[in-house]
């Protein structure tokens, strides 16, 4: 039986504002709209329907899927003062359990935090944080049950095992402890913008919670984090090109915070402490950033001083400060390394892998005064490593690998390549391909090409395992390290925003063409994969270069940007004027008007269509993924699959339990494999 998708009736409204053109799907922008609702129920039924005969395909997916995780995995427990914390989850439930020994290893297990009771009445349960009190009696946590990204803040007694009756309602999920008694958290305003900071005392209601910051710019969010030596409590007033800091010693009575240094347009900086200095990466005269110290009771940017200066070639990622050592992240040639330096001033020590692509971070541990730090090391085809090294004796052990239970997963079955391709202006843009070694690539395989491309994000080739599911089958698995992200340093990233944009948008197809005409594929034969704002660029691509796919994969993609940025009532409008630019300046509305994905659809053929979105995303409304592809619908020539799959219960980043969301990615999955059926036999 032919099944009819179906299809959004035009309205035509009048715009919105003389920069608004004419809308004719901008009712969908109304979820109180009588027709909104049932539109998306309608796409969700149609989506059903066609997947429905898929379903023993699907399910054997998923049971890959399921196959491949640890379902009694455990973190590897970490000490703090008197306990050692880890969580755990058991076989059948979504959600970890947060548990805690005294002393010793042996001792019986405490579990202070189950997350499937609290998930029990929910179809949709995230934890923003869960953060152990100073004196180890209590816990905090931010509870979302909506998938819209605003938390309620609960504490609970970790003796008695009561919820306290303090409840703090539209909270960010950023928390901080100052005492055992009372705490930090960022409020969000009207519009779903992290702009105040609050302080809590236990046993007191929000209503009486003291104001501590205000930030009066909606083109800056506030955060809040806390010093490796929990010393300090520090604001970070953070926007795409700009921020600044401010410091409170935790110690000392009252809520003052200190500003550290006031923000200047294209500014960035993070601050660590340790004894009587704050140290602080910096890009200030260093486009790559360079480690500096100052003076806790003086540390402006008169009084920096450098520890490591800038390097031309090297991106300072990130810090981590210990008692007697920091490791810095530093990236070179799309590749990370940790340069790890004591204090005493011997040599600096290097880690990195042997091999053409991997991931490599290290993170704080809970005790500032440890010899040893833990970093965790993974590439395309072998699963994540946890080790731990000994700065005193130069020892590394190996505490964890992630383990993979099914019995026909064999890394050496894989191999990772990196390659190169050369971009309209004769950049040479970086891809890691991964692939089964019974195909090779000596003929021509599908290719599934994932990108994301903005905001200074990084595209890291770590393992991931349902990648497996595509390439067991045939596919080369392709990660595109497309400007926009900083994947070669700071100056990748400018590169591919503002003014530069279409640079990500180029690299993109100009890979896409390289692997064409190096043989690795065909055209038609690539399945373009993004999301967010990689979502967006597989919306350009789709536009400018149809022929080139097989497929699209678009998840809750930011498709309908000239309309978003003209909306500043939005959440993220503002702040995300220094990264697409304002379209109240004629400059930048055009610019963003030539590759805005829903502006630009055409009349022409498409490739099949796989696009989602949550109800409840407040980055990424829902209906920017459903105008687009109510228009699609209306334009596009050809008879491919055009699919819509809205989560009701969900919000960005889809369903919460690790099950649920094992169930949609097998969908997706799914739609992928089912695209190698309309190729000749691969």
């Amino acid at each position: 039986m032919k099944l009819t998708p179906p299809k959004a009736r035009k309205r035509r409204l009048r715009p919105k504002s003389p920069l608004h053109h004419i809308d004719e799907w901008r009712w969908l922008e109304d979820i109180k709209d009588p027709a909104t609702l049932p539109y998306l129920k309608a796409e969700n039924a149609y989506f059903k329907k066609v997947m429905q005969p898929l379903r023993k395909r699907r399910d054997q997916i998923y049971q890959e899927l399921k196959g491949r995780i640890a379902e009694d995995d455990s973190s590897v427990p970490e000490k703090d003062d008197d306990f050692w914390y880890y969580h755990r989850y058991k076989k059948g439930h979504q959600y970890p359990l947060y548990c805690r020994k005294l002393n010793d290893l042996d001792a019986p297990e405490k579990v202070y935090l189950d997350h499937n009771k609290l998930a029990a009445d929910s179809d949709f349960c995230e934890l923003g944080f869960v953060d152990i009190s100073r004196d180890h009696k209590l816990v905090a946590y931010g509870i979302d049950t909506d998938g819209d990204e605003r938390y309620t803040i609960r504490v609970k007694d970790l003796k008695t095992g009561r919820t306290l009756k303090d409840v703090i309602e539209g909270a960010s999920s950023c928390f901080e402890w100052k005492s055992s008694d009372e705490f930090f958290y960022v409020k969000l305003d009207e519009h779903d913008r992290p702009l105040e900071v609050y302080y809590h005392r236990l046993g007191t209601k929000q209503e009486q919670d003291i104001l501590v910051y205000k930030e009066e710019d909606p083109g800056f969010f506030v955060g809040l984090d806390a010093s490796e030596s929990d010393e300090f409590v520090f604001i970070s007033c953070h926007g795409y090109d700009a921020n600044e800091m401010r410091a409170h010693r935790v110690s000392e009575p009252g809520t003052n915070f200190q500003l550290i240094e006031p923000r200047h347009t294209g500014h960035e900086y993070e601050v660590s402490h340790r004894g009587d200095e704050f140290l602080i990466v910096t890009n200030w005269e260093a486009e790559n950033f360079r480690l500096v110290r100052a003076p806790v009771n003086n540390p402006g940017r008169a009084q920096w001083r450098d520890l490591l200066p800038h390097q031309a070639t090297i991106l300072l990622e990130g810090l981590v400060v210990f008692h007697d050592y920091y490791i810095l992240q530093e990236r070179s040639e799309g590749l990370p390394r940790l340069r790890l330096q004591r204090f005493d001033g011997l040599e600096p020590l290097f880690i990195s892998l042997d091999e053409e692509a991997y991931d490599l971070s290290a993170f704080s541990g809970r005790d500032f005064k440890s010899s040893c730090f833990r970093y965790w090391a993974s590439t395309p085809r072998m699963p994540s490593c946890l080790f731990e090294y000994d700065v005193n004796t130069g020892q590394r052990i190996l505490l964890k690998q992630r383990n993979i239970p099914d019995p026909n997963f064999n890394p050496d079955n894989y191999a990772v390549k990196r390659i190169w391709a050369k971009s309209h202006d004769g950049t040479s843009v970086p891809v890691t391909l991964l692939y089964h070694k019974k195909f090779g690539l000596e003929a021509p395989r599908p290719v599934l090409l994932h990108a994301y491309g903005s905001y200074g994000e990084t595209m890291d080739a770590d393992f991931s395992s349902y990648r497996l599911t595509l390439v067991d089958r045939g596919y080369i698995y392709a990660l595109a390290h497309v400007r926009g992200g900083m994947d070669m340093g700071r100056r990748w990233y400018l590169d591919g925003k503002l003014d530069k944009k279409w640079n990500t948008f180029r690299d993109y197809l100009a890979i896409c063409d390289h692997m064409i005409s190096a043989g690795i594929t065909k055209q038609g034969w690539i399945v373009g994969e993004g999301g967010s704002a990689g979502g967006m660029l597989m919306g350009v691509v789709a536009n400018e270069r149809p022929e080139l796919f097989l497929g699209i994969v678009a998840s809750v993609p930011f498709v309908d940007v000239l309309n978003t940025m003209l909306d500043d009532t939005l959440p993220l409008t503002r702040l995300e004027y220094h990264e697409w630019g304002n379209p109240n300046n004629p400059g930048d509305y055009e610019r963003i008007r030539s590759y805005s994905p829903y502006e630009n659809v055409k009349k022409q053929a498409y490739p099949s269509m796989l696009v989602t979105a949550g109800l409840h995303d407040k980055r990424v409304l829902y209906w920017e993924a459903a105008k687009w592809v109510a228009k699609l619908r209306h334009m596009k020539t050809d008879k491919n699959l055009l699919l819509l799959r809205t989560e009701i219960s969900a919000g960005h980043g889809g369903a919460s339990g690790r099950y649920d969301a094992l169930k949609e990615l097998a969908e997706e999955l799914c739609f992928i494999v089912m695209l190698l059926d309309q190729l000749p036999q691969t």
